[in-house]
């Protein structure tokens, strides 16, 4: 498409046009790039939000949830499928993993339930010796019948 100039209108309208169609294709170059970017991110997408509906039980317990919920969510059934389903088929234990994640929810298992948990076992673990429990604590400060009371 070759066009002689021949004159200054004939120029300035070329340079009129041809910034048109500079606009015009940028614009279009931008379209098919948007489109073409959103069609690669969607599967990205879909998988972020199969993961974290599955992880956080839906949208509305993300803001509730916290770290040791979540963690609940992905370990009970892990742990379960280990000791009590070790020779069950894979129906039974896709339906168990799938109630438990959904049992696991905040107000049942979160960090303080979690950390009270862990209190318990180390009271029961850390045992008195037989001194402490014969005679109690040894206590070597200020005797009760001092002056200095």
């Amino acid at each position: 498409m070759e066009t002689n100039i021949t004159n200054l209108a004939q120029l300035e309208a070329r340079i009129a046009f041809l910034k048109v169609k500079k606009t015009e294709d940028e614009i279009y170059f931008n379209q098919k790039f948007e489109a073409i970017k959103e069609k690669i991110e969607h599967p990205f997408k879909f998988i972020k939000n199969a993961i974290s509906s599955f992880v956080f039980g839906g949208g509305g317990n993300i803001a509730r949830a916290d770290w040791a919920t979540n963690l609940g969510r992905i370990f009970f059934p892990l742990l379960l499928n280990k000791t009590l389903l070790k020779n069950k088929g894979i129906i039974v234990k896709t339906l168990v993993s799938l109630f438990s994640q959904k049992a696991i929810n905040s107000s049942v298992f979160n960090r303080d339930v979690l950390s009270s948990w862990i209190d318990k076992a180390t009271d029961f673990i850390r045992t008195k010796t037989k001194k402490e429990k014969r005679y109690g604590a040894d206590d070597y400060g200020i005797p009760p019948e001092s002056e200095t009371a």
